[in-house]
Parts: C-alpha cells; structure tokens; sequence
C-alpha cells in the first residue's frame, strides 16, 4: 500500500495517507503535501530544524493545526520540510498533544523549483479512519 495519493477535488487539492500508527499518517500527510507544493521535492535537503508542539480535542483538529502550522512555515518563513519526527499522546480532559520536530531547509528556486501555493488545510470531509492496517484519512487543501 502507497504511504499517500493526491486526490482531486473541485477547485482544490487533496491528499489520501496511510500510517500504521497515527504518528505515521500524520508523517505521510505532510510528505503528501509537501509533494504538492514543492516542485522538486526530492531536492529538499537537511541543514534546518523546526519544533512545536500544541493540545488540540480531537485528532482531526490537531492533524489540521499541524498542517496549517507547516504552511506557515513554508509561505511565512520560506522553509520546505521533508522528514518529521512525531509524537502524539493523549493529554488531559482527553485532549490530544502533539510534539514535532521538522527538517528540511530555506527555500531556493534554482534548487527546489517553483512551489505551488496551499492557503490551508481544511475540515472538508476530514475523519481519521482506524482500519485493520492502521489509520487513514483524506485531508482537502484550500488552494
């Protein structure tokens, strides 16, 4: 099984990931992304690191604040990431945290090509699936 294929949708962009574990799919949703916005994403090397962390209610919530915080990143800073290192845990009041790091480097078009523009991840349809191989979700980008 593929870790992610990108969907169509009308006038937007989406992703279909897979994960055994949560973590893994979170990873795999941001590589799929990533290889929607960055032309030559294969290119992206390691010279940066970023971290954050936050608490969301649920994992669909705390899956979108994570990708949003990535476009940041990406459109805000100029950074392209291309490995994640995640952990996922369930906090009080039955929140989820999630704490990540992120590497990758500055943005460089005679390096990475052009990169296409996502304004943001969305809800749309959004629903984290448990199935017997693990997890899976479809996640739509606002482009």
């Amino acid at each position: 099984m593929p870790n992610f294929e990108l969907i169509e949708h009308t006038a937007d962009i989406g992703v279909k990931a897979f994960g055994k574990t949560i973590e893994e799919l979170f990873e795999n949703v941001a590589i799929g992304m990533y290889n929607i916005i960055c032309e030559n994403f294969s290119s992206v090397r390691n010279s940066l690191k970023y971290e954050n962390e936050f608490l969301e209610p649920d994992l669909e919530t705390l899956l979108v604040s994570f990708l949003n915080d990535l476009l940041f990143q990406t459109f805000i800073n100029r950074k392209l990431f291309y490995k994640f290192e995640i952990k996922i845990n369930q906090a009080e009041n039955n929140f989820y945290k999630i704490f990540f790091i992120c590497y990758g480097e500055n943005y460089d078009e005679k390096i990475h090509g052009h990169i296409f523009e996502i304004k943001s991840a969305t809800f749309h349809d959004l629903k984290i699936k448990k199935t017997s191989e693990g997890f899976e979700c479809v996640v739509i980008f606002d482009v």
